[in-house]
């Protein structure tokens, strides 16, 4: 009998609707996305790519509405907030049973893959803490693989950008290329250079995880309803 190993993946994307369209185009049973930030922080975010857009054209744009209308359903998408590293951590090491993630009934369509745990922006959570470090980072990726092989989860990391704020270089895809300390706690040097040696994000994540690129863009849709859904969001 072939045991199948559970995926552990960093998912490269811009937006945080890239990761929205990876995880409909990766058709799990059941998938938990967690998201490190406020509920209002998130639905800024989409609402941030829905009107940059919107100023492009007012026909379509990537994903959204149809997009957010599934996410909505609680069913097969459960949307978990951890604003703090502390909220994640704890949530991480009591994650329930896979199969009470849900709520309702789950639909009887047949799906092709092992249920998925997506977390969105889990670098970002730590640069504002004394745990911006490879010890950090290393504690909270091991918590999170730990937490999705217990429950038998295929398992993503993103990092994406603050579609509010232009030029952020602390979001996204360059987070994973930023050197940090090796200890928790550890100090700067005058400007940005750590006292001390100091290792790349990425090096530090490939302890348990690939990097996966996005391979298309996500397909256009007509935007309809787009506030109404998002508000529909829990």
């Amino acid at each position: 009998m072939t045991t199948i190993i559970p995926a552990r993946q960093i998912y490269i994307g811009n937006w945080v609707t890239d990761l929205v369209q990876y995880i409909l185009d990766h058709d799990a049973s059941r998938t938990v996305l967690i998201i490190c930030s406020t509920r209002d922080t998130f639905l800024k975010q989409l609402l941030a790519i829905t009107h940059a857009h919107l100023s492009k054209t007012a026909e379509s744009h990537p994903i959204l509405t149809k997009t957010i209308g599934l996410l909505s359903e609680s069913n097969r998408i459960k949307l978990v907030y951890c604003p703090t590293l502390e909220n994640l951590r704890a949530y991480l090491s009591v994650l329930p049973s896979s199969d009470d993630l849900m709520q309702g009934p789950v639909a009887e369509e047949p799906k092709t893959q092992k249920p998925l745990m997506a977390i969105l922006d889990l670098v970002a959570l730590h640069l504002q803490t004394s745990e911006f470090s490879a010890q950090g980072l290393s504690r909270t990726f091991a918590t999170a693989v730990e937490a999705a092989s217990r429950e038998g989860m295929d398992l993503v990391l993103c990092e994406c950008q603050d579609a509010s704020t232009q030029n952020d270089d602390e979001r996204g895809e360059i987070l994973w290329y930023t050197n940090v300390p090796l200890l928790n706690s550890s100090v700067r040097r005058g400007g940005s250079a750590w006292l001390g040696r100091s290792v790349p994000v990425n090096r530090v994540a490939q302890r348990w995880f690939e990097f996966i690129e996005s391979s298309h863009p996500a397909p256009d849709m007509k935007v309809t309803s787009v506030i109404g859904s998002i508000n529909e969001l829990k």
